[in-house]
């Protein structure tokens, strides 16, 4: 009776560290998307604290008889198939190192089957690209791993009794359900997190930055004390497509120019959709010479971007009208979307397609 205490206070300690695990590690990456931690720094942190976990484990073994198991092939199975070679190889190594420290009779056959051995199988199943019905590649994984560990090593490792080693399987595949759940859950949870930010961010119809976004990026940029111009981008005859084609292929037109300009953003150039068919582009540097050569490179380049109405008609060729204006700060927005706003309308009276 007590040593199934015993076995059973063992595995909750084992599963309560995996948990702790899957909170730190999803807490972290959370904090990543809200600029609280730096990107760069996530694969260390998640290397760090999944190395923790499985030294943490040699500590908290289960079963009696002199016979020590532990849970650390879930963690490192978990690691390999979802993020691969790259941040497993460092947790087998320095969770190798720390078991080989410790020393004792099983310490090479514990190295060996119980860390080498499952990553060796999670990298494997994760370079076949599996896509659907993940969680079964991963119970093959767990069941190779524990097979690999408590019975194809039998011969070159301390016999395992058969109770001990089922008791260690189910004790693997409980963990390995429960931590499944909580890992799926906290990627689904991600992902939806990254979702909502990008569209809180973006345009939905281009992809380009809202105007709420451009103005964070603005001061951003001004940060790096380099001259900064606005542009005022406007799709030529735009009312007339959308009369005459409708406000569907007026909506293609707008897709296919913010996908134009999108590709044209360098490291000191930023784009949104200021409304409508017009777009707004902020160019940072010290020659307004190089703006205008940019620019005019816009303009040329639209001209190949066409649009393909319904019912047969000729592809419609796209142009726009450009108007530039110097930005002194962030604060002066305002004036500067102005003043580019009276050099555009210049340019739709000179003829369109031209800046100015």
């Amino acid at each position: 009776m007590n040593g199934g205490i015993f076995i059973l206070q063992s595995f909750l300690s084992n599963l309560g560290i995996l948990l702790l695990m899957h909170l730190c590690i999803n807490t972290t990456y959370h904090l990543s998307e809200e600029k609280k931690i730096r990107a760069a720094w996530l694969p260390a942190i998640h290397i760090f604290i999944v190395a923790l976990t499985v030294i943490s484990m040699f500590h908290f073994p289960f079963m009696s008889g002199g016979h020590r198991v532990d849970l650390r092939m879930i963690p490192i199975i978990l690691l390999g198939f979802f993020h691969g070679w790259k941040y497993v190889l460092p947790v087998v190594a320095i969770a190798s190192l720390y078991r080989l420290g410790l020393g004792g009779p099983t310490a090479i056959q514990g190295t060996l089957f119980g860390i080498l051995l499952p990553a060796a199988f999670s990298i494997l199943a994760k370079s076949i690209g599996v896509r659907k019905h993940l969680y079964l590649y991963l119970f093959g994984v767990v069941l190779l791993s524990w097979a690999a560990s408590d019975l194809f090593s039998a011969k070159i490792r301390l016999f395992l009794p058969m109770p001990a080693a089922f008791l260690h399987l189910g004790a693997l595949l409980l963990a390995f359900a429960v931590m499944y759940f909580f890992v799926e859950m906290g990627r689904r949870h991600l992902a939806s997190t990254r979702t909502l930010q990008f569209f809180a961010d973006r345009d939905r119809l281009t992809g380009l930055y809202n105007m709420r976004k451009f103005e964070e990026k603005l001061r951003d940029n001004s940060r790096a004390g380099k001259p900064m111009f606005i542009a005022m981008i406007d799709i030529d005859r735009f009312k007339e497509i959308n009369d005459k084609f409708g406000h569907q292929i007026g909506d293609s037109a707008i897709a296919k120019i913010g996908k134009y300009l999108l590709s044209h953003c360098g490291p000191d150039t930023i784009v949104a959709r200021y409304g409508g068919d017009e777009f707004i582009l902020c160019i940072a540097t010290d020659r307004i010479l190089t703006v205008k050569q940019k620019l005019e490179e816009i303009r040329k380049g639209a001209k190949e971007q066409t649009c393909h109405p319904i019912y047969g008609d000729l592809p419609l060729r796209l142009s726009l009208s450009i108007g530039m204006a110097e930005l002194s700060s962030p604060a002066q927005l305002n004036e500067a979307i102005e003043e580019a706003d009276k050099q555009l309308y210049l340019a739709k009276r000179l003829g369109r397609d031209r800046v100015c």
